[in-house]
C-alpha cells in the first residue's frame, strides 16, 4: 500500500526572493550547460544554486548546503506552519496547442523495487547517483521531486480539487519558457485523509527521477545502519514526489526520434523489408503538410509504424512492421512480452541492428545515433544534410510503461519523455522539519 502524507514544505518568500518565475528551474539531468548559466544569473536565489550550482567538483555540494543554511537564516526560504499537500498546476503549450496538467506534491514511504508499491519503467547509471547522495549528504533535502504516474478512475478527490486564485499560500509563476505554474497548499484535514486514502491502493510508477529514488533508498539505508534505534516513520523514510494520474489531459510523453548517420543502402533497405513494409508518403519531404499527413499515417497505423527521412530523395517513407513474430525472434529472450511489443523495441532489432548493423553497444559509445524530440527538427537534419537518415517513433503510451513495469521489466533507453518537467522550486522537502 502506498503511503502518501502531507508535508511542512519548504517555499520561498516572495517578499526577499523575488518572481517565483525567476527563481524555478527544471531537474539537474535536463539543464543544459548554457540554461545552468541562464539560470544562475537569473538571480541569486534560483533553485539552480541548490540542485545544480556553478562551484567546481565537491564544492558544488557544500555551497548548496551554505546556501541552503544562509536562505533560511534570512527568511528567503521558510519552513510552512503546517502539513500540506500542494496541489500543482502547469499550463503550457506544444506544437501549437495548450495544455494543463495537475499533480499533487507529497511525502512518499520509500519502497524498494521488489515490493511492487513503487515500480521504476527505466535504468539507472551510477555517476547521477552518487552526484545525487552526495547533494542529499550535504543538504538533507530533497530539492526536486520524483515524477510518479497512478491510475485513476472517477473517485478520484484531486480531480474535484480547485487551485483557488487568491487563497493563502496560493502561488503563480511564469518560467523562462514560458509556462505557467501555479501552487496551492491543500490544508484543509479532511482533504488531506481522502487524497491519502485514494493514493493508497494506487500502484506509483516512476515517471523521472529514478535517480532521485534509488539515491533516496540508498540514503535511508544508510541512515538506518548508523541509527542506534529505528521507528520506519523517521523523515528519511520519505521522499518528495509529484504524484500524477494518467489519465491527466495535460499529461503529455514526447516520442524520441532518432537521427543516424549510417545510411542505408540497397542492402539495408532489403534487410529492412524483411520485417517492415514500406509505402512512400506524397509530397515533398520538407513540407509541413507532408510531414503532418505522414505522422498521421503513423498514428493510424494498426501496428508498429515509423517514418523514415532519408530512404527515399526528398520523400517520407512509412515503415510499417508486417512480422512481428520475425523481428521478437532477434530481441533478448528474456525480455517481456509487453517490452518486446514497444514500438522502440521494434526500431531497435528491427531497422538499427537487423538493418545498418548499429547495435546498443555502437549506441552506447555515441556519434552514430543522435535524438531528438522534435520531429521537424529530425526532418530538417536530413534536408540539411547534417545526418543521412531519421527515424520517427510514435510516443510511448503510459498503459505502456504500465505494462513493462509490471512486468518486472524496464524500457529500453530513450522510449520517453515526459514534457515539461516538473518545475524545482516550488516547494522543497526539508528531512530536517519534516512533520512525522
Amino acid at each position: 500500500m502506498a503511503d502518501v502524507r502531507p508535508f511542512r514544505g519548504l517555499r520561498y518568500d516572495p517578499a526577499r526572493a523575488g518572481d517565483l518565475g525567476r527563481l524555478i528551474a527544471p531537474p539537474f539531468d535536463v539543464i543544459s550547460p548554457a540554461q545552468q548559466r541562464a539560470l544562475h544569473d537569473a538571480s541569486p536565489y534560483n533553485a539552480v544554486h541548490l540542485e545544480a550550482n556553478l562551484a567546481p567538483g565537491a564544492a558544488r555540494y557544500s555551497t548548496a548546503a551554505t546556501l541552503l543554511r544562509e536562505w533560511l537564516g534570512s527568511g528567503v526560504l521558510h519552513t510552512e506552519r503546517e502539513p500540506a499537500f500542494y496541489l500543482y498546476e502547469q499550463s503550457f503549450r506544444r506544437g501549437g496547442r495548450g495544455y494543463r496538467r495537475r499533480a499533487v506534491f507529497a511525502r512518499v514511504r520509500l519502497e524498494p523495487f521488489e515490493r511492487g508499491i513503487v515500480r521504476p519503467h527505466e535504468y539507472t547509471l551510477s555517476g547521477p547517483k552518487e552526484d545525487r547522495l552526495q547533494l542529499l549528504r550535504a543538504t538533507r533535502t530533497n530539492i526536486s521531486p520524483v515524477f510518479c504516474l497512478y491510475r485513476s478512475d472517477a473517485a478520484n478527490p484531486l480531480a474535484r480539487l480547485a487551485l483557488a486564485e487568491g487563497a493563502p499560500g496560493c502561488v503563480h509563476a511564469v518560467d523562462s519558457a514560458g509556462d505557467q505554474h501555479a501552487l496551492a497548499p491543500v490544508l484543509d484535514p479532511e482533504a488531506q485523509q481522502r487524497i491519502a486514502a485514494y493514493l493508497r491502493p494506487r500502484t506509483l510508477y516512476i515517471a523521472d527521477g529514478h535517480h532521485r529514488y534509488e539515491t533516496a533508498l540508498r540514503y535511508r539505508d544508510e541512515r538506518h545502519a548508523q541509527a542506534p534505534s529505528w521507528t520506519g516513520d523517521e523523515p528519511e523514510n520519505f521522499v518528495l514526489m509529484g504524484l500524477t494520474a494518467a489519465d491527466d489531459a495535460g499529461l503529455l510523453i514526447l516520442p524520441i526520434h532518432r537521427l543516424v548517420q549510417r545510411p542505408a543502402d540497397e542492402a539495408a533497405l532489403g534487410r529492412i523489408r524483411q520485417y517492415f513494409s514500406l509505402q512512400e508518403i506524397e509530397g515533398d519531404a520538407g513540407a509541413p503538410e507532408t510531414l503532418r499527413a505522414a505522422l498521421a499515417a503513423q498514428q493510424a497505423a494498426p501496428d508498429v509504424a515509423f517514418v523514415a527521412a532519408g530512404l527515399q530523395t526528398n520523400r517520407l517513407t512509412l515503415l510499417t512492421l508486417r512480422d512481428r513474430a520475425a523481428v521478437e525472434t532477434l530481441m533478448p529472450a528474456e525480455r517481456s512480452p509487453a517490452w518486446k511489443g514497444l514500438d522502440v523495441s521494434a526500431l531497435q532489432y528491427g531497422v538499427l541492428e537487423a538493418g545498418l548493423g548499429i547495435d546498443l553497444d555502437a549506441i552506447a559509445a555515441g556519434g552514430i545515433v543522435e535524438f531528438t524530440e522534435d520531429a521537424e527538427e529530425a526532418v530538417a537534419a536530413v534536408r540539411t544534410g547534417r545526418v543521412p537518415l531519421a527515424l520517427l517513433v510514435r510516443p510511448t503510451r503510459a498503459e505502456d510503461i504500465f505494462a513493462v513495469a509490471d512486468a518486472g521489466d524496464r524500457m529500453p533507453q530513450k522510449s520517453t519523455y515526459f514534457y515539461p518537467k516538473l518545475g524545482t522550486g516550488l516547494v522543497f522537502r526539508s528531512l530536517d522539519s519534516d512533520a512525522n
